[in-house]
């Protein structure tokens, strides 16, 4: 979507508590206003982010993993990102813990492995965990039509399944890229989930439910909305005691309606290249609120937690055999690609890379970006988060090398 002058006309200061500076001149707000919201635009919000795919052979390297690794992690920082986490857990060995860079660029300190960050779309593969285990509870159906649950919210409502919000192939339109929705994040307005609904079904269905595949963060506000339908309880609640406590998950939270991140954090922040600041430093966005990432974006926690997470998930403990399989049933994203290299299940996607089949997710929420993945045939898990987003384009040869190692080194 390209942002036009008329769609800028109403965007308002921001009011970040975290950032730069308490009291910037009108001239400096008008400026971020306008940068901020061509900086969403150009990191597409929540869309996984195509620089953490790994999708060919590693570079050849003549040390071990870590040397080679934390080398290209370095890389990453000096090409003008603050931090990046890496974290790789391998069967019957300790996980190798690396990171690179600040967590607070205000400050100079060093990021530490235990640093919490903004998951992202990551986020989808957990709200997914909790619909499944709704159905194997017998408390809803997969291939049941949404409207049966939340009538009236959907214009097609009574066509589109929970399958079909789950695998993304409802065709329902995108609330992301809606310049009103732009505004309000710039604003740090406070969204409810029902008006980011609104705002996607004030545009046309790209396709009939079920007849493509188009990625859209309205199909995981919808599910979480069908989570609370179901229970009578908060997203948050759910969340919590399906999934966080019961796997011990201390670090991980569902903050959707506060900036706020209690504990040791790493700080989130957009490029200078698309955010020209008069300090020429980059502008922290940890203090925005990601109300509007709510169900598809908005849980925060860290590399560890992701790791203990993705392994449970995918040994079984969080689903049974039968759900897990219909999680991992995929449809291609790109159905021109013969070798099916990205094809997405049930809030779980599959990268066929060098080293075989990964499952996780990739995140993109602007000031951060993050993936985690399962390799099917090693059991490897690998969780990278890095603190830019939009990030300098010098950085993406050197975190897709870093994701590369990581992967498959």
């Amino acid at each position: 979507m390209t942002i036009t002058s008329r769609h800028l006309n109403d965007i308002s200061v921001p009011t970040g508590r975290h950032s730069r500076r308490a009291h910037p001149s009108r001239r400096y707000r008008i400026r971020a206003s306008l940068a901020l919201a061509a900086a969403l635009v150009a990191s597409q919000l929540l869309t996984p982010s195509a620089a953490n795919a790994s999708t060919g052979q590693p570079t050849p390297a003549a040390g071990g993993i870590r040397t080679d690794l934390q080398r290209a992690m370095d890389d990453v920082v000096a090409a003008g990102v603050p931090g990046i986490i890496v974290r790789v857990e391998d069967r019957h060995r300790a996980a190798r813990r690396l990171t690179a860079g600040q967590s607070d660029l205000a400050t100079g300190a060093a990021l530490r492995p235990a640093a919490l960050f903004r998951i992202g779309s990551v986020t989808k593969t957990f709200v997914a965990t909790a619909v499944l285990q709704l159905a194997g509870e017998g408390r809803l159906r997969l291939d049941e039509p949404v409207a049966r649950r939340l009538p009236g919210l959907l214009a097609r409502g009574e066509q589109i399944t929970v399958r079909q919000l789950l695998n993304h192939t409802s065709g329902l339109p995108e609330y992301s890229g809606d310049p009103e929705v732009f505004a309000g994040v710039v604003a740090n307005r406070l969204w409810e989930p029902r008006e980011l609904v609104a705002q996607a079904e004030g545009h046309p269905y790209p396709f009939p439910p079920g007849t493509a595949w188009m990625y859209s963060n309205t199909n995981y506000i919808v599910a979480g909305l069908l989570v609370e339908a179901v229970t009578g309880r908060p997203l948050a609640t759910e969340l919590d005691r399906r999934i966080f406590a019961p796997l011990r998950l201390r670090h991980t939270s569902f903050p959707a309606t506060t900036a706020h991140l209690r504990g040791y954090h790493a700080h989130g922040y957009v490029s200078t290249e698309f955010f020209p600041t008069e300090d020429r430093q980059p502008l922290d966005v940890t203090g925005y609120n990601p109300s509007y990432a709510w169900a598809a974006g908005a849980i925060v926690s860290n590399a560890a937690d992701q790791s203990t997470f993705f392994k449970a998930l995918m040994s079984g403990r969080l689903l049974s055999p039968a759900l897990l399989r219909e999680m991992k049933t995929t449809v291609a994203q790109d159905p021109t690609d013969p070798e099916r290299t990205f094809s997405y299940g049930l809030g779980l996607e599959r990268i066929n890379d060098a080293c075989g089949a990964n499952w996780g997710h990739r995140g993109a929420l602007y000031g951060y970006q993050s993936m985690a993945s399962w390799n099917e045939r090693t059991g490897r898990i690998v969780v990278i988060a890095s603190t830019m987003l939009p990030a300098p384009a010098a950085a993406d040869a050197p975190l897709a090398v870093a994701t590369e190692l990581a992967l498959c080194g």
